[in-house]
């Protein structure tokens, strides 16, 4: 046998453990992932409230009919802007969240539930708005309904950093409040 022969078969040893080594860090990194986002789902704070931010059409009576259906008493704070969002509008409404963020903080907000309509361009700013402030659970409307698709945690996005789900794959269930 040849060098080179072993070489490559070495080689090619590698890429196939590679491979199957990252297809099941990837799968157990999504199992974990989405047991936490169920457990979250179920846990509630105590001052939790929903965030419905409509800009285009109002959405506030689908989310109360899905707080309703799942069991979620809370308070809603709507912020709704009808019609066509031109880009000269962005400032004050970034502005006007700035002030519905200090409301909920003297309310003794302890979580929210985040439920957004709009341009992407302005999920972004609405990200960076709340940022650092309190757990922020994110619904997305998906194949009909509302489901949770992340938790942004204080200081972070859960998964993202060592430790978290994509470094251990377990780790984040211990982490839970």
């Amino acid at each position: 046998m040849s060098l080179e022969r072993i070489v490559s078969w070495v080689a090619n040893s590698i890429q196939i453990g590679s491979v199957i080594f990252t297809v099941v860090s990837l799968w157990r990194a999504r199992r974990a992932l989405t047991r936490y986002l169920e457990a979250r789902k179920t846990t509630v704070t105590a001052r939790p409230w929903a965030l419905v931010i409509s800009l285009g059409s109002d959405i506030q009576g689908q989310v109360q009919a899905y707080l309703q259906d799942q069991k979620l008493d809370m308070p809603i704070e709507p912020y709704v802007r009808e019609g066509y969002i031109a880009s000269e509008s962005v400032y004050k409404i970034l502005r006007d969240l700035v002030h519905v963020k200090d409301k909920l903080t003297k309310a003794g907000v302890t979580e929210v539930y985040l439920f957004y309509k709009g341009p992407v361009t302005l999920a972004t700013a609405i990200g960076a708005v709340t940022d650092n402030w309190v757990p922020i659970k994110v619904y997305e409307y998906t194949k009909g309904a509302y489901q949770l698709t992340c938790v942004l945690e204080k200081e972070t996005v859960k998964g993202l950093l060592a430790g978290d789900v994509l470094a251990t794959g377990e780790a984040i269930l211990t982490q839970m409040p």
